[in-house]
């Protein structure tokens, strides 16, 4: 028996940093993006992790079985308030029709907040009746805007952890603005990158350089893990690396004395 549960446990795929993960490729790129930042922005808002799985294989497990373990196996919702809740959706189709399963799991720490007959009403108000349609972006957009008009205010969902809002806020700002947090992360990897330079040359302190460099790509990553903030930061730092480089070549000049030198 635990053989077996290791076994299911390992069938789940590891978390992907994300909080919408469509494996089923059902959701356009730009609407697997505006649910990520609408997760985002619940979680700045009210510390409640909300994530959405759309998948087209169960890795052999039962559907229900799979959503509990995946629920549980991400650690889905702040340790202190277990205030996670996924939404999952099983879809498969084939040459004449679509079907799919839909469930939705809650945290202990959300049950007050959300009761099953809300969350059976919800998924059927405002969930199902478009997936019904294929419209899967409504359906889950609607469904997160109800499930957080219904926990938004309820202060016995907010985690106590760390400062989750202002670390949140601050991802999401980064998240929001990818070409400015990249021009940030630029800065600091160009002064390192001289550092190292001048480091090099003295022969002191050269690891300095190449941990803080390390720990700006971190940032970069775990501003946005699509790697758009690390894309600009990489082009904007070689850009002004070969700037600053330019400016400092020393160019020959093309005009030339009139008459003779003086000797002193």
């Amino acid at each position: 028996m635990i053989f077996n549960s290791a076994n299911s446990i390992q069938a789940i795929p590891s978390p992907t940093g994300y909080m919408v993960n469509d494996w089923a490729n059902v959701l356009t790129y730009e609407e697997e993006d505006d649910l990520e930042y609408a997760c985002r922005y619940i979680e700045e808002q009210t510390t409640v992790e909300v994530f959405i799985v759309i998948t087209d294989d169960l890795e052999g497990e039962e559907f229900n079985r799979y959503s509990y373990l995946l629920f549980n196996g991400w650690g889905m919702g702040k340790d202190d308030v277990n205030n996670g809740l996924l939404l999952i959706l099983y879809y498969w189709e084939n040459e004449t029709h679509f079907s799919y399963n839909f469930r939705v799991e809650i945290g202990r720490g959300l049950e007050g907040a959300i009761t099953a007959s809300e969350a059976a009403r919800i998924t059927n108000d405002n969930i199902t009746f478009w997936f019904d349609w294929a419209y899967f972006y409504d359906g889950f957009y609607d469904g997160l805007v109800e499930f957080y008009n219904e926990f938004k205010d309820d202060p016995s969902v907010r985690s106590q952890i760390g400062d989750t809002m202002g670390l949140a806020a601050f991802q999401l700002w980064g998240y929001e603005n990818p070409l400015i947090a990249g021009a940030i992360i630029a800065v600091g990897l160009t002064t390192m990158f001289y550092l190292f330079q001048f480091s090099l040359h003295r022969r002191q302190f050269v690891l300095f350089p190449i941990v803080g460099m390390a720990l700006l790509l971190y940032m970069a990553w775990w501003w946005d893990d699509s790697l758009l903030v690390l894309g600009y930061a990489i082009a904007i730092a070689i850009g002004a690396t070969m700037t600053i480089k330019g400016s400092h070549r020393i160019r020959p000049g093309g005009g030339r004395t009139e008459g003779g030198g003086y000797t002193y």
